[in-house]
């Protein structure tokens, strides 16, 4: 853990809120100008620790209900019963309303968390369970890894996971065969070995 910046990972161990909740705040913090994110290469993002408090009152500032209180004496009842069935009406064209919201976010892109601990490749293993957020469109699933800075797509969730494994094991060793390689090549494959080590006996996983 980097004392002046943090990944979401280590955001989401020090606050104890999940991992996709916390990349969620940063990209609407971010858009509201309240926090600033800094991001590496290629795509890593990070935050300061001076933002951990930020986060934290946002995660705890979110509505999670309301209430609708009504006061008054008897006479005044039947006024309240009139209102009531006015609300009523209301509230049902917006649970239709909401019912076709439902149905819309449904087919439209859904997320999840998952974490990945191996790699495809003989030899080849990560040093810790690393988080991988999944996203489908309704047609297809991404795998994307915020430590890594890594995108990968398969047909459905378990695809894209192991297309994103395949994709982190390849290309680090692509990088570290290099004989010359360029300064972004060679900072590149620095970022993979703080992720990715060599064990020398591991089996190949299938």
């Amino acid at each position: 853990m980097n004392a002046e910046r943090l990944s979401p990972t280590d955001a989401s161990s020090l606050l104890g809120i999940p991992y996709e909740l916390v990349l969620q705040y940063v990209h609407e913090l971010e858009r509201q100008g309240l926090l600033m994110v800094h991001r590496g290469k290629p795509g890593r993002l990070f935050i300061s620790p001076a933002d951990l408090d930020l986060l934290r009152r946002h995660h705890e500032e979110r509505p999670v209900a309301s209430k609708f209180k009504v006061e008054g004496d008897v006479d005044q009842h039947r006024y309240v019963l009139r209102d009531l069935k006015t609300l009523a009406s209301t509230l049902e064209a917006m649970a239709r309303l909401a019912r076709r919201r439902i149905k819309a976010l449904t087919l439209g892109p859904a997320s999840s968390t998952t974490w990945i601990s191996t790699l495809p490749v003989v030899g080849l293993t990560l040093r810790k369970p690393i988080p991988v957020s999944v996203v489908s469109d309704g047609k297809a699933f991404s795998a994307f890894c915020a430590d890594a800075g890594s995108t990968a797509s398969g047909r459905n969730r378990r695809e894209a996971v192991q297309a994103l494994r395949k994709l982190l094991a390849a290309e680090l060793v692509y990088l570290d065969q290099l004989t010359s390689p360029s300064a972004e090549e060679a900072e590149r494959l620095a970022d993979l070995a703080r992720l990715i080590v060599r064990d020398g006996g591991r089996e190949e996983i299938p």
